[in-house]
C-alpha cells in the first residue's frame, strides 16, 4: 500500500480594488500525475480481486468543501454509492480510484 498524497489547501487574501472589500481565496494544486495516479488505478481495478478494502476515490479538500457549500453535500457523511454519483453527475469521475460496482 501507497503512502497518502497529501496536498495543502491554500487560503489567501486579497483586496477587491475597485470596492475595497477582502477577499478570502481558498485554492488547492491538484497535479496531473495525482489525477493520472487513480486512473492507473481504477483500470488495475479492473484485473484484480477486491479483498476486505477497496479504495473508492480520492476527494481534494477543496473540492469536499465545494460540495458542502454549493449542493450541502458532505462527503464524510453521505453514503459512498451517493458520493460516486454526486462525483459522476459533476463531472468529477477523475477523483474516482475504482470501476466496481459499490
Amino acid at each position: 500500500m501507497s503512502e497518502p498524497f497529501v496536498i495543502d489547501k491554500l487560503v489567501s487574501f486579497d483586496n477587491d480594488r475597485s470596492t475595497g472589500d477582502l477577499i478570502i481565496k481558498h485554492e488547492q494544486y491538484i497535479p496531473d500525475d495525482f489525477v493520472a495516479d487513480l486512473k492507473a488505478q481504477k483500470i488495475d481495478t479492473l484485473h484484480e480481486p477486491m479483498g476486505d478494502f477497496l479504495h473508492v476515490a480520492s476527494i481534494p479538500t477543496s473540492v469536499a468543501e465545494d460540495l458542502l457549500r454549493k449542493y450541502n453535500f458532505d462527503v464524510m457523511k453521505e453514503p459512498i454509492p451517493e458520493t460516486l454519483k454526486m462525483l459522476k453527475r459533476l463531472h468529477l469521475d477523475a477523483f474516482i480510484a475504482t470501476n466496481k460496482t459499490i
